[in-house]
């Protein structure tokens, strides 16, 4: 077991590493320590910059796993984030528990039952003083909407939770669906627009979903907006008409057969 921390370059940032660094030293556990030289502004900086890292340094050391600490009020808050953002099912799926090297075990445990399990064996933590900062959505909606829900509906994170369990079940069925499409359909990177048209849009979307993370190898980026604009241009089947997202691009346009077709290809 590593003991692995990410200073973000925030004001708090070098306290933060101190103590982690005393608690790996006080277990007798190694540790790891990753920081930027950029300034990062939002929480999908952070987000990226420490995955980014971590992966690396998991990679170098030959890590199984990187587990995170990510509980339940976590997981209530993404879905509820996701929703306002207009994710999807995907982003109403929130985390998942295992998603390829990174393992969060306590997403299913609510916060208070980490905190007093904290205090009855005496245990070190340390508050983030960014989470009470307004300037983040993420934290408006921990500190003025979710006890607004709680009023409504007492049980509002057990109900965050299970929206996330049958939305990420509902998901993973449809991207099956979506695999096993493009298995039949797709020729190398195009397929044909006549085939694609008479999909179920739910169907569609997902392939166009399953297209960037077989080319990119994640959907991190891909918002659920940008995937309705690839759709609307393929639906529309006007000639030569272009999306570009990242490093993909999708485009309509004939074939050597001349029947039209949406092609898809990387541009690095």
């Amino acid at each position: 077991m590593i003991v692995a921390h990410f200073n973000h370059g925030t004001a708090h940032g070098k306290k933060a590493e101190e103590v982690v660094q005393k608690l790996a030293k006080k277990y007798d556990l190694p540790f790891q320590l990753g920081s930027t030289k950029q300034k990062l502004a939002s929480e999908a900086d952070f987000r990226t910059a420490r995955y980014s890292w971590l992966g690396k340094m998991a990679q170098r050391l030959g890590c199984e796993r990187i587990v995170t600490a990510h509980h339940a009020d976590d997981q209530a808050e993404t879905v509820l984030f996701n929703l306002v953002r207009g994710s999807g099912l995907a982003g109403l799926g929130g985390m998942s528990e295992l998603n390829g090297q990174i393992w969060r075990p306590f997403l299913r445990v609510p916060k208070k039952d980490i905190a007093n399990y904290a205090k009855k064996y005496k245990l070190t933590w340390l508050d983030d003083p960014t989470n009470t900062n307004p300037k983040y959505a993420r934290n408006r909606l921990r500190i003025n909407i979710l006890p607004e829900l709680a009023k409504i509906n007492p049980q509002i994170t057990k109900a965050l939770l299970r929206t996330a369990r049958q939305a990420g079940e509902a998901d993973v069925f449809i991207q099956k669906k979506a695999v096993n499409w493009l298995q039949r359909n797709a020729d190398r990177q195009q397929i044909e627009l006549a085939k694609f048209v008479k999909t179920e849009p739910v169907l569609a979307r997902a392939v166009l979903r399953e297209i960037h993370k077989k080319e990119i190898g994640h959907t991190q980026q891909l918002e659920e907006v940008h995937v309705a604009e690839i759709y609307e241009l393929a639906a529309a089947g006007l000639g030569n008409k272009h999306k570009k997202f990242g490093e993909l691009v999708f485009k309509t346009t004939r074939n050597t057969t001349k029947k039209r077709v949406l092609i898809w290809y990387k541009t690095s």
